[in-house]
């Protein structure tokens, strides 16, 4: 199993954080009822799923992705939204301002050398007592292991926890709560695990077929099921940030 040869996986292995089955609408909720948070961007939103979820717990939501066809399925799933095409790394002025911005699974889709511009763009669209948290999965689980044959994560997930904690250790931002957990997927099978994938990347469905043997092999080895689903464990990790001012000014 792939650790993080880095300072952080120290912080992310080691130490002795909450490791729990939760799931990460309860993840992000609870930090928000932690901060009053009431307005929230989505960075890197897709299809809506998860800024459709928040609207729906009564937060004020907006949601932002480099991918017109995502967003217009965004935009028919929540039509009072207010959606912004534009990569994570060039947000648009007119964002306004938010009690919170969040990175879920998203931060690890930017290319590397602009992962800084994207986490520090996201600090300017917070307000002063603002939160940015950045949810991301970790290079570890049957999860993980099981999509290997689609996409090999190992090294970008990385270089995902590097940025983040490479703006703390800059004082760039203050590190207020550090949570892991572990979360569940349940799938019929392994055309819809293929699916569940191919949602955030519609190219993986190809890769899939052109990996077809290896991906079975990976996917049979890796599942266990409970009441005739197939379930796969993935370990998370949520940052939860706020500016430091003062190393801005």
């Amino acid at each position: 199993m792939f650790e993080l040869e880095t300072d952080h996986a120290a912080a992310l292995t080691d130490s002795p954080l909450r490791r729990t089955s939760a799931d990460t609408l309860s993840v992000l909720t609870s930090a928000f009822a932690d901060h009053g948070v009431r307005s929230v961007l989505d960075i890197g939103c897709g299809d809506g799923t998860l800024t459709a979820a928040l609207d729906g717990r009564g937060f004020d939501v907006a949601g932002i992705d480099p991918s017109a066809d995502a967003l217009e399925r965004a935009r028919q799933r929540l039509p009072g939204a207010e959606f912004h095409c534009a990569p994570a790394e060039a947000l648009p002025g007119s964002m306004g301002q938010f009690d919170a911005a969040c990175f879920v699974n998203s931060l690890h889709h930017v290319s590397p050398d602009r992962m800084q511009d994207a986490l520090m763009g996201a600090i300017s669209t917070i307000r002063s007592k603002g939160i940015l948290l950045v949810i991301e999965p970790l290079a570890q689980g049957s999860f993980f292991r099981a999509m290997r044959p689609i996409e090999d994560e190992t090294r970008i997930r990385a270089q995902a926890a590097s940025a983040v904690e490479t703006l703390i250790s800059e004082d760039k931002a203050i590190l207020r709560d550090l949570r892991r957990w572990n979360r569940e997927n349940h799938f019929t099978g392994l055309p819809d695990f293929i699916g569940y994938l191919a949602r955030v990347l519609p190219e993986r469905a190809e890769i899939a077929r052109r990996n077809e043997a290896a991906l079975a092999r990976a996917w049979r080895d890796n599942i266990h099921s409970v009441g005739g689903m197939a379930v796969l464990i993935q370990p998370m990790v949520c940052w939860t940030l706020t500016a430091n001012r003062m190393s801005q000014r």
